[in-house]
């Protein structure tokens, strides 16, 4: 009879050694989750504001290519905070005149509240003469729902 209890001893122990080492290894299995969860998490947070700061740098040279680099720096300011939905950025613009014959040499630089920077230089020509600037309304209007569901079947 003694031989039976401490075989069931035994056995009782290894069951506990077993529910250690299987809580150690779900304790490290959670840990990794938690670790590449977070990490995914600070690369969207990162991509939204890449996505964002190019989203600005493209309104700026957009507006920039509409007034001309001439009049540019006279209608608006070539630095500052950004509008929403921008408010988390600061932007400078950098307009250089380079002579007569050339393209003006554009560069916008857009900082981001957590201190990351972003850069984008292009070349745009002068505005010559004193051409009207095109119409930019659709002949008719755009009925976006009847596209959807001409596209979609929605």
């Amino acid at each position: 009879m003694s031989t039976s209890k401490g075989s069931s001893r035994r056995r009782s122990g290894f069951a506990l050694v077993d529910a250690i080492i299987a809580g150690v290894v779900l304790a490290i299995g959670l840990t990794m989750i938690f670790m590449l969860t977070s990490r995914s998490l600070d690369l969207q947070r990162r991509g939204e504001i890449e996505v964002m700061a190019a989203g600005m740098m493209d309104n700026i040279l957009s507006m920039v290519l509409l007034e001309g680099p001439a009049d540019y720096p006279d209608l608006h300011p070539v630095s500052g905070q950004g509008e929403f939905p921008y408010e988390q950025f600061e932007y400078r613009v950098n307009i250089q005149d380079p002579g007569e014959g050339e393209p003006y040499s554009v560069s916008v630089e857009v900082t981001h509240l957590t201190g990351r920077s972003y850069r984008c230089e292009t070349l745009i020509a002068a505005k010559l003469g004193e051409e009207p600037d095109p119409v930019r309304y659709p002949e008719e209007p755009i009925d976006r729902e009847a596209r959807y569901e001409e596209i979609y079947g929605f």
